[in-house]
């Protein structure tokens, strides 16, 4: 007898399906693309051999998993069959596709380095990414504060690509199944698993790996496409009206397939009444507790995301305070104590800000603020980091820069200012500067107190200035 168990995950997966467009039909093809596929006896697919749920190879050498059904479907559409090429990896399906032996890769992301060879359709389901730690690891919500830890992805997956982008320093290690990637983090040779939160359920269900749990669930995301031969933009076309014309029901149907874990149980059928109604009951009382547990721990999560954000940001701005910085110090440290990558600071204060309270108020005093935090904001680059030290003080961490470079920022800044009408009938905003960078085997707050010392100078030579030390 089967018994069927759906993943709490299945809901997420059904609400962000992208819509489709009409119901499904044969598709409205042009003349271009309705010759192609005139030419052409079959299409020829390769896949991943091992990423189920998702997509795989099965023992009779067959298409398996989400993907294969989704390739079924669209097959119909079309009225042209499509033939699986077998291969033993992710990596040799990809090669196989660069040289020209498959028409279409099953799943795809855009990758630039695949771009010679590879187009992609556009995304008709999105994947969150998730992390797997062992269980008594805190709940991720951001990577960054973990940016020290050592995580494993597998090998040739674009997942890793976009995870290095997002995360220019993240510690990873490639293996090649995510079999291999949770007996890492279980064994402690690794922190976290990064994959998606159906294939490290799949993969611990299927492989018994019980030390581990989903942790956190990330804001990157695979949106899931089918890849195509570059030189085949009549395919690239036909898939994308194909994915245009699946209905939702189609999808849910798929996705319901897949997404749900079924297990094999002999039962003695004189008994079967007596289990299944002890099996309801409990079942009931799992699901009961499961809600509640789960609601009170959504309520925890929104919390101390709410705390985190409070804590990291000022009040009257919404920037970075003085807490966050000393964060960001201490990432951009670690980065200069392994690759000897240079960063420098810059202290801005308001000149005369007293007037401006003592003539104008404080709620005006308070408005120049704001909008000096938004002109630095805006007129930075994008890894500077621009936070309010107090009062009228602004700290900028310039990472990747040296000394040179700072004061250059600090000088387009300092013009930025002067040139803004703030609108203040008597007075004119102007700033002053202290630069400097960071020297080896100092304190941070050497760095810091030589930047303050730079910024004295200023002002004691006239102020709206640039200092250096």
């Amino acid at each position: 007898m089967k018994r069927h168990y759906q993943a709490w995950w299945m809901v997420w997966l059904l609400l962000t399906a992208i819509p489709s467009a009409g119901a499904q039909s044969r598709l409205l093809l042009t003349s271009e693309e309705q010759a192609w596929l005139e030419q052409v006896d079959a299409i020829r697919l390769c896949t991943d051999p091992d990423w189920m749920p998702y997509e795989g190879i099965d023992e009779q050498h067959s298409h398996s998993g989400i993907m294969s059904d989704f390739h079924r479907l669209w097959a119909d559409m079309l009225d042209k069959p499509v033939v699986l090429q077998l291969t033993e990896s992710w990596q040799q399906s990809l090669a196989f596709m660069e040289q020209g032996k498959c028409d279409l890769l099953s799943s795809a992301q855009d990758v630039v380095s695949r771009r010679h060879y590879l187009s992609v359709t556009d995304p008709f389901i999105f994947y969150p990414f998730a992390v797997a730690t062992q269980p008594e690891n805190p709940f991720i919500i951001d990577l960054l504060p973990l940016i020290d830890k050592r995580f494993a992805m597998v090998h040739g997956y674009a997942g890793a690509e976009i995870m290095r982008k997002r995360y220019p320093e993240i510690d990873l290690v490639l293996v090649d199944t995510g079999r291999e990637g949770l007996k890492l983090v279980e064994k402690g040779g690794a922190y976290g698993f990064i994959d998606t939160v159906p294939s490290i359920n799949y993969q611990t269900l299927k492989h018994g790996i019980s030390l581990i749990k989903i942790n956190g669930v990330l804001d990157e995301h695979y949106a899931m496409s089918v890849g195509i031969r570059k030189d085949l933009p009549e395919l690239l076309s036909i898939y994308n009206k194909a994915i245009a014309a699946t209905r939702d029901a189609d999808r849910q149907r798929i996705l319901n397939n897949w997404l749900s874990l079924t297990f094999q149980y002999q039962f003695d059928y004189s008994l079967i009444w007596k289990i299944l109604l002890a099996a309801a009951v409990l079942l009931s009382l799992f699901f009961y507790h499961y809600f509640m547990v789960n609601r009170h721990n959504r309520e925890l999560q929104q919390v101390n995301r709410q705390l985190e954000a409070l804590s990291q940001s000022d009040h009257l701005t919404g920037i970075p305070n003085r807490y966050y910085l000393q964060q960001a110090f201490e990432v951009e440290l670690k980065r200069y104590q392994r690759y000897r990558h240079h960063f420098s600071l810059l202290i801005m204060d308001i000149d005369h800000f007293k007037r401006v309270n003592d003539s104008y108020g404080h709620v005006v005093g308070d408005e120049i603020i704001k909008r000096l935090a938004q002109l630095l904001t805006e007129h930075v680059r994008e890894n500077d980091v621009v936070g309010r030290w107090g009062g009228e003080e602004f700290l900028i961490l310039c990472p990747e820069t040296d000394a040179k470079g700072a004061r250059a920022l600090a000088e387009h800044l300092r013009q930025r200012i002067s040139q803004t009408d703030f609108g203040l009938a008597t007075m004119t905003i102007t700033a002053s500067f202290g630069v400097t960078d960071y020297r080896d085997d100092e304190l941070l707050e050497e760095t810091i107190k030589r930047a303050d010392l730079a910024l004295y100078q200023a002002k004691n030579d006239g102020r709206n200035q640039t200092v250096v030390f």
